[in-house]
């Protein structure tokens, strides 16, 4: 300021605190008196964190809205068109190893694909708004787990609360897509390596001022690499070599909206957890 004369001056910071990255606009202000005389600086701070976070989740949303609308017309005649061949010439179907069998199966799976990211990004773009009304976190998330416990035999899953959470308002069905998409990301790492014994624990507790739910959601697979955290929950990032990206993007988007934290860490001795805070609303009391 004392170089360019100026009286104010506005800088635009990238800071990590705690490894949690924040986007700051600071303004310092000279302050003088009516000689000239310097009476000192004001420094103001605007996180911009949050609102860079919204804009770029709102891009991301048209982005995904588009992508849709695009694939989604073809992919329809495009199957019909394959599956009309498949009926219109069964004798060729029947050859040995009929390359036109091959390929039309092919075209009609493959479609089956397309449609099935096409609806991902539909409902990432278009997420509904949440409908919150007291419910109970504990049933709903020992339904969910039970599905899985079924179909994965070789994991142990468990689910515990370290003391009685009480009946409070959120929405129950985009909350249970959080779990459902965090579970499912677990089970993708821990079957990866058959030779790991598999466990997924849930813990559901409160904080210290009875205010907020934690759900904890653990694995011990390979965990998270440090560069990989702060994308994370950013919509199309993704360590999977297959799938959209979308998934903790649509959980992030889902948490904050209840006006709830999500943050990843890891476990001990090796694995992630990801940690949903939710506030506690119109909690029915006994």
């Amino acid at each position: 300021m004392q170089r360019s004369g100026k009286t104010s001056i506005e800088q635009h910071l990238k800071l990590s605190i705690l490894k949690e990255k924040f986007s700051l606009l600071v303004n310092f202000t000279k302050l003088e008196d009516d000689n000239g005389n310097s009476l000192g600086f004001v420094l103001v701070f605007d996180n911009l964190t949050k609102l860079e976070k919204m804009q770029r989740m709102a891009a991301w949303r048209e982005v995904a809205r588009r992508i849709a609308h695009e694939i989604k017309n073809p992919l329809t005649p495009i199957q019909l068109s394959a599956q009309r061949l498949r009926r219109r010439y069964p004798e060729i179907l029947n050859e040995e190893n009929s390359i036109f069998d091959q390929c039309t199966h092919t075209i009609i799976k493959q479609v089956d694909e397309l449609k099935r990211l096409v609806s991902e990004f539909s409902q990432f773009a278009r997420m509904p708004k949440i409908q919150q009304a007291t419910a109970n976190l504990c049933q709903i998330t020992r339904e969910t787990l039970f599905l899985y416990q079924e179909a994965h035999k070789e994991i142990t899953f468990t689910c515990r609360e370290t003391e009685p959470i009480p009946i409070f308002s959120f929405d129950a069905e985009q909350i249970k897509r959080c779990l459902i998409n965090l579970i499912d990301n677990a089970v993708a790492v821990l079957t990866i390596d058959s030779t790991i014994a598999g466990t997924i624990d849930i813990v559901l507790s409160l904080n210290e001022e009875k205010e907020s739910v934690f759900i904890k959601v653990a694995d011990n697979g390979p965990g998270i690499p440090e560069e990989d955290k702060a994308k994370l929950f950013e919509p199309y990032f993704s360590t999977k070599k297959t799938g959209t990206g979308l998934g903790l993007a649509i959980v992030s988007t889902i948490v904050a909206d209840h006006n709830g934290y999500i943050r990843v860490q890891n476990n001990s001795p090796h694995g992630a957890i990801f940690i949903i805070e939710l506030p506690l609303l119109h909690q029915k009391t006994s």
